[in-house]
């Protein structure tokens, strides 16, 4: 689905959404986060915090998106948990 959100170049790619949500996965297994995955939206869980990340495609551009939203549970451990997963993937 297409939606207006902050991105940054570290969260985008020119990939198809199925190849990213396979990256997804990769790196979510290769943490440890539990996750449940719904069409291109992903549930997950990782210690007390729940969040959700969603592949989504850019207005007026041809690139792809990560958008994160943190559900539930500490704010600095899912900042710190988010910054691994970017570092990570391979977008």
């Amino acid at each position: 689905r297409t939606l207006r959100f902050t991105f940054s170049a570290g969260t985008t790619s020119s990939k198809d959404p199925d190849t990213l949500l396979a990256e997804l996965v990769r790196v979510m297994k290769m943490e440890g986060i539990k996750f449940e995955i719904s069409a291109y939206m992903c549930t997950c869980k990782f210690e007390d915090v729940e969040f959700e990340i969603e592949i989504c495609k850019l207005p007026r551009l041809n690139l792809n998106g990560l958008r994160f939203k943190r559900m539930t549970g500490n704010s600095w451990t899912y900042k710190n948990l988010l910054t691994a997963l970017i570092e990570k993937l391979q977008l």
